[in-house]
């Protein structure tokens, strides 16, 4: 059984919105930073444009924003939403592909 991403979003998203004991974790701005970054796939630059911060900071808020839910929640499902993070990042990583055995000689 394959389960699409639209629905993994979808479920993320209500367990967000309705978990108590992440909502006693953390702080309303701390829950729109995660929506925002793990259901909607915002990029940490378009996050800080968006809150007028640096990236930096977006970076350490989240970063800190996982250590609380692995504090508050279980290292399980911090650990899972660093991996989606990185899967997010990786994704966000624009590549270039070069073929350097063609060099035309003029």
């Amino acid at each position: 059984m394959r389960i699409e991403k639209k629905d993994i979003n979808v479920f993320l998203a209500l367990w967000i919105k309705s978990d108590p004991e992440l909502w006693g974790e953390l702080r309303d701005i701390q829950i729109k930073l995660l929506l925002q970054r793990i259901v909607k796939e915002m990029s940490f630059a378009q996050m800080a444009a968006e809150h007028k911060v640096e990236e930096r900071q977006i970076r350490l808020i989240f970063q800190a924003i996982l250590k609380r839910i692995e504090l508050g929640l279980g290292k399980e499902v911090a650990m899972y939403l660093a991996k989606l993070n990185n899967m997010l990042e990786h994704k966000n990583t624009m590549t270039i592909v070069t073929d350097f055995n063609q060099i035309f000689l003029n």
